[in-house]
């Protein structure tokens, strides 16, 4: 069957079949550029993740121990058990444990680069019979000292519980690796 001329599209000579080989290749840079760019932007709870998977991991291998006694509230001692991490030369996690009556209170903070990133706040039932029986908790992520998220999980509100939970927790975060530092001085000293 033959196409009329009057339908038939003309062709010059010069010109290329279907799409020219710049045209081409512009067009998969552009798709590879765009998909190496959302694969890598900044995704801070992945970044926070992995920062306390390895801080963990390095617990497990060089975590140190102190013991302080503090005074309650009408004379009643108060032992609170201190862990740290230190990671070249900077303390990349510490975790401060302590009971009041039957209750056992947790308070962890890692940080990277000197800076908070999650803290961690948790109220247990002393020798429950689970142990991962999670009366109250808070847990607080930051990204350079601005609150990203904050989830809680349990019943009600607990004496951890924090009003402002933008500064409160970052004021006791510093109130703790305060006296963190102190101490870890007073043992290097005896």
């Amino acid at each position: 069957m033959r196409i009329p001329a009057a339908i038939q599209t003309y062709r010059r000579p010069h010109q290329p079949n279907g799409l020219n080989l710049t045209m081409l290749v512009t067009i998969v840079a552009f798709l590879i550029s765009s998909s190496a760019y959302t694969q890598s932007r900044y995704d801070w709870r992945t970044n926070i993740d992995q920062v306390i998977h390895e801080t963990d991991s390095l617990s497990l291998k060089s975590q140190r121990t102190f013991y302080l006694n503090k005074i309650l509230r009408k004379d009643e001692p108060l032992k609170e058990t201190w862990y740290y991490t230190v990671h070249n030369r900077n303390i990349i996690v510490f975790e401060v444990r302590y009971r009041i009556d039957s209750l056992e209170y947790t308070e962890t903070y890692y940080m990277n680069r000197g800076r908070l990133i999650c803290m961690e706040l948790y109220e247990t039932d002393f020798l429950s019979f689970y142990e991962d029986e999670i009366k109250h908790g808070e847990v607080f992520f930051f990204d350079h000292d601005m609150l990203i998220q904050y989830v809680t999980v349990g019943n009600g509100l607990a004496d951890l519980s924090f009003r402002d939970p933008q500064y409160e927790p970052l004021r006791r975060f510093y109130k703790r690796y305060i006296e963190l530092q102190k101490n870890i001085l007073s043992l290097a000293t005896n």
